[in-house]
């Protein structure tokens, strides 16, 4: 696909998290990495991209994972080519990750399970069909990424869908009431709010996400991130990103605020 204007937000985006994290000044890093200071900020506003070489040094100094600086350099490298791969199977979680930290408002609609940053450890643990030898390092991630989004200040808009399908689970379960109070409790945080939608509503066979600025200067691009049994993918094609959304509004207008007991919505 042409030059993605995902990708276009994303590089100085992660660069920008990098440094954040990493508690390092500009000029340490500068230093590290033989550039002034200003060649840093450049990197951080987009306003220069880094070159291979310099981008993977860059992780390295702020401390990056190995799979965080390799998704960096691997999209750095498609822009170089003039050419941006969308589905890039689990990779496209950093997009995501980015994403939940800065977007102004989001939309998670899931069929089949709980959202990821609405999830207790047992649930992960337990009810995931992912059966890695990573899995408990992926709670780690998605942990990470619960205290990110809910850390925010101000909250941003987060409106969740699920599917009482996602909830039969949870019946019979040794944390099943525990799993329902940790989403009634979620329910009430600022800018958060869980619907629960019943019945069969066409086209909408895979978990989605939509990302949208909402007025915030460092949000992505409206986008879409969807995940099918194959492969996860985003979307950034207009028309689309319009068609996710007002499916989504509309699957919405259908749904009702969690509240009660678990035994009311499932039987």
């Amino acid at each position: 696909m042409p030059l993605s204007h995902l990708a276009d937000w994303y590089v100085p985006a992660e660069l920008q998290a990098l440094y954040t994290e990493s508690g390092l000044t500009y000029g340490q890093i500068g230093t590290k990495l033989g550039v002034s200071v200003r060649t840093i900020g450049n990197y951080l506003t987009g306003e220069t991209r880094p070159k291979l070489a310099m981008a993977a040094k860059f992780a390295e100094v702020c401390g990056a994972s190995e799979k965080r600086a390799d998704f960096l350099i691997h999209v750095i490298s498609q822009m170089d080519r003039g050419r941006i791969v969308s589905d890039l199977e689990e990779r496209n979680i950093f997009i995501v990750e980015r994403a939940e930290a800065t977007s102004g408002e989001f939309w998670k609609f899931d069929p089949w399970y709980i959202p990821g940053p609405l999830q207790l450890e047992q649930y992960h643990m337990e009810l995931q069909p992912d059966k890695t030898p990573r899995l408990a390092a992926n709670w780690q991630r998605k942990k990470r990424r619960h205290l990110r989004i809910f850390n925010r200040k101000p909250a941003p808009s987060m409106k969740y869908l699920i599917s009482t399908n996602a909830l039969r689970p949870l019946i019979g379960w040794e944390w099943g009431a525990e799993a329902w109070r940790h989403l009634l409790d979620l329910d009430q945080r600022p800018g958060c709010e869980i619907r629960l939608l019943e019945g069969l509503h066409p086209g909408v066979e895979h978990a989605f996400d939509i990302y949208l600025p909402g007025g915030l200067k460092d949000a992505p691009p409206p986008f879409i991130y969807v995940e099918a049994m194959d492969q996860s993918r985003h979307i950034e094609e207009s028309e689309k990103v319009e068609l996710y959304h007002g499916g989504v509004k509309d699957m919405w207008s259908f749904g009702s605020r969690i509240g009660g007991r678990l035994d009311d919505w499932v039987h």
